[in-house]
């Protein structure tokens, strides 16, 4: 069983610095960003959306502990209210490389639904870049669904 633990400043400040770097790493393989802009772009996005860090109303920094195993990744998502319905959105779910593959992020993303209906949200959406299949697969079968596709071609 896994559960969401808020994170303390010094788990958020580890945090920060794994997000903006895979964040910066995502966009320079996605073709949007220059390696040499990636990390400043990456994290004046992030302060922006956290600009009291763990203390930024509506937003939710949790590590992802497994009862047996410790901790195995994080989540960081928000809880927003739009005339009388709440949604939520994942910024960031993150399953540590040594924990993947072994059912953990289904497992973190059920934890995290369950949380978030006792919380009355009614509906969860998140982004997923396009070459991360496997998070695009496992999202699938969790019963999420595209409502935009941004596409391009090289030419």
């Amino acid at each position: 069983m896994i559960n969401l633990v808020r994170m303390n400043e010094e788990q958020y400040k580890r945090f920060f610095e794994e997000t903006v770097r895979e964040y910066a790493e995502e966009n320079v393989k996605e073709g949007r960003w220059t390696p040499s802009e990636s990390i400043e772009r990456a994290t004046k996005e992030t302060n922006e959306l956290l600009p009291k860090g763990i203390q930024t109303n509506g937003h939710f920094l949790c590590s992802l502990h497994h009862e047996v195993v410790g901790t195995i990744g994080t989540v960081w998502y928000t809880v927003k209210e739009n005339k009388g319905e709440k949604s939520a959105y994942i910024y960031s779910i993150q399953i540590y490389e040594e924990f993947q593959g072994k059912g953990y992020g289904k497992q973190a993303l059920i934890a995290l639904e369950t949380d978030l209906a006792s919380m009355n949200v009614s509906s969860i959406g998140l982004h997923v870049f396009g070459h991360n299949k496997r998070a695009y697969q496992l999202y699938t079968k969790m019963g999420y669904i595209p409502t935009s596709i941004k596409m391009k071609k090289h030419l």
